[in-house]
């Protein structure tokens, strides 16, 4: 009789030790569920920012993300990276990540410079955010035979760009970002001649 009572006792022991873990598994498969489906406030980028850029106000827009694939990676809506320079490409409509940007002063010695070239120097599948390089093509004397091509910038990032006609022909203004050491040279071709933009692949 006590042998049979035990045993009763160790089934049962066993029954309810079972049914707790399946109520513990349940619990936990449910909290793990809703952890991974919560939703946080995160930042992303309006338009493609290109190494160099400073961020703006209108750069950035606040969307609503799954919390437990981002941890602490990207800005959070509660961060303001206005100011910050661009260090990583980041593409448009993506979340900012945090080593994307930066605040150091060192940092901050670039400029960003709006162009003009006429639209059949700018290759017609560019677009924002390809790296680039820039000759210039000097406007050569009647019978003179012209001058090489000279490389004015080399392996940069393209920013904006915006193509427009006008009456008197089709051009396009781009942004640019540069050293502030490199603002006299640029701006000095354009007085010798065309800005052909070469989009460079790889």
């Amino acid at each position: 009789m006590t042998f049979m009572s035990t045993k009763k006792s160790t089934t049962r022991a066993r029954f309810l030790i079972a049914i707790s873990l399946m109520v513990v598994s349940i619990l936990s498969s449910v909290l793990i569920s809703i952890l991974s489906n919560q939703k946080g406030s995160y930042l992303i980028a309006t338009r493609e920012l290109t190494p160099g850029q400073q961020i703006s106000v209108s750069d950035i827009e606040i969307v609503n993300v799954n919390v437990a694939a981002l941890a602490n990676t990207y800005l959070t809506a509660d961060q303001n990276p206005v100011g910050s320079i661009v260090i990583n490409r980041i593409p448009r409509r993506s979340l900012i990540a945090n080593q994307s940007i930066s605040t150091k002063t060192d940092l901050i010695n670039s400029a960003e410079l709006s162009l003009t070239v006429r639209a059949i120097d700018l290759p017609a599948n560019i677009a924002a955010g390809d790296r680039i390089s820039i000759y210039l093509l000097e406007d050569a004397e009647p019978g003179a035979f012209p001058s090489d091509p000279e490389l004015v910038l080399s392996d940069i990032y393209l920013g904006i760009i915006e193509r427009k006609n006008s009456n008197f022909g089709s051009e396009a203004a781009i942004t640019i970002a540069i050293g502030r050491n490199e603002i006299a040279d640029v701006l000095r071709a354009t007085t010798y001649g065309r800005l052909v933009v070469v989009k460079l692949n790889g």
